[in-house]
């Protein structure tokens, strides 16, 4: 909730929601167990001048193209840098 609330006043911070979480541990740009985890380590590996939009990057493309149920692989401009597995098309 904090990571919210500085987010939303412009903070560099990344708020992890289960869209960022998804993304995140999919593509192993960070592993994490929970949202928590998962928004220590994105802290850690985003330069401070990317970290305010890298939130709102994340979430779309969670929400667009590396969706829940059925990822859009095939349309995913990183899909030559993910490590997910069990790719779709």
């Amino acid at each position: 909730m904090i990571s919210l609330l500085r987010l939303s006043y412009g903070w560099p911070t990344i708020a992890v929601d289960t869209h960022i979480d998804r993304v995140s541990n999919r593509t192993k740009f960070v592993m994490g167990k929970n949202v928590v985890e998962v928004e220590q380590k994105l802290l850690k590996v985003v330069p401070a001048e990317f970290k305010v939009d890298v939130h709102h990057w994340l979430i779309l493309h969670g929400r667009y193209t590396c969706v829940a149920r059925k990822p859009r692989c095939g349309a995913c401009i990183i899909e030559d840098l993910c490590e997910y597995k069990d790719k779709t098309e």
